[in-house]
């Protein structure tokens, strides 16, 4: 082979190299897929591309058919849809990161409860809310390692290096100890609780050998008689008081003999006349005898 032919060949290989590769991203890219247009717009740093997916509810619906960037801050972006598949009425759209790597996806979020009408081809959709992004979630997890870095470094300054350890341990030996004791302690009251269960008992075998049940029922026969008689004497008294009150209500009326004794001032009078006279019969009877006895041993005339 001559140096001629060596140069087209190799030519020949590079042109369709680069066909290979230009095909390669244009298959990637969609580039036979058919479908309808769908149209949204976002804010630019959203790492769209084109020919990346587009999610329906986390299933892949089309793909990225252009974006176009603006001068006013914003992406036109055009989504190829699959003609198999309709976009609910209402879905919004938004940039969905898909991987660690910066990869990216469009999510369409339909409303809930689902409508019946469609996006006809063409449509625009509304942005929905934007999603974090790779590099929103990396700063949010560099600042838990942050956190959990100063957790440890006072962890370690105030636990390990300021003995707490040591205490800790300390403590839980004390405590296994005093555990111990009180375990001691009550099996010791346990013993003791039993033993005076059982003398109680015993005691209550006794008693109950000793007592006689009839015995018993006699006393409380007794006891039932004993309270009836008291009962039955009760009711005497209260007659018995009931009827001297009547008698004392009589005598306080002036009823009867008593009565007029009570109540009666002129007898009192006359009987105090009558005491007096006899004082006075009596003091002249002992002053003269003779006037009122005359009498001799040898008789008379």
């Amino acid at each position: 082979m001559n140096r001629r032919n060596e140069v087209a060949v190799g030519m020949l290989i590079t042109v369709a190299v680069i066909v290979l590769v230009l095909g390669t991203l244009w298959l990637v890219r969609g580039g036979l897929k058919t479908g309808y247009p769908l149209y949204t717009r976002f804010a630019w740093g959203q790492n769209l591309k084109q020919g990346q997916p587009v999610l329906l509810a986390g299933v892949t619906v089309g793909n990225v058919g252009d974006v176009t960037l603006r001068r006013d801050g914003y992406l036109d972006v055009m989504l190829r849809i699959d003609d198999k598949y309709t976009v609910p009425k209402g879905s919004t759209a938004a940039v969905k990161a898909v991987g660690i790597f910066g990869d990216v996806a469009v999510a369409l979020t339909p409303p809930l409860p689902v409508p019946a009408a469609s996006y006809s081809p063409g449509d625009t959709l509304p942005p929905g809310p934007v999603s974090a992004d790779i590099d929103v979630i990396l700063s949010r997890v560099d600042s838990i390692g942050r956190g959990v870095t100063l957790l440890m470094n006072s962890i370690q300054e105030q636990v390990v290096a300021a003995g707490t350890l040591k205490d800790l341990h300390n403590m839980v030996a004390s405590t296994a100890a005093v555990t111990a004791q009180l375990q001691t302690v009550v099996a010791a009251q346990n013993k003791n609780l039993t033993e005076t269960g059982d003398a109680f008992r015993k005691t209550a075998e006794r008693f109950s050998s000793l007592a006689d049940s009839a015995q018993i029922g006699a006393t409380a026969t007794n006891i039932r008689q004993a309270t009836q008689n008291a009962t039955q004497l009760i009711a005497h008294l209260d007659s018995t008081n009931t009827r001297l009150a009547q008698v004392i209500d009589q005598i306080q009326r002036g009823n009867g003999t008593l009565g007029r004794l009570a109540t009666d001032t002129l007898l009192y009078t006359d009987m105090r006349r009558t005491v007096a006279g006899l004082d006075s019969l009596f003091a002249d009877l002992k002053a003269n005898p003779r006037k009122y006895f005359n009498f001799s041993v040898f008789g008379g005339r």
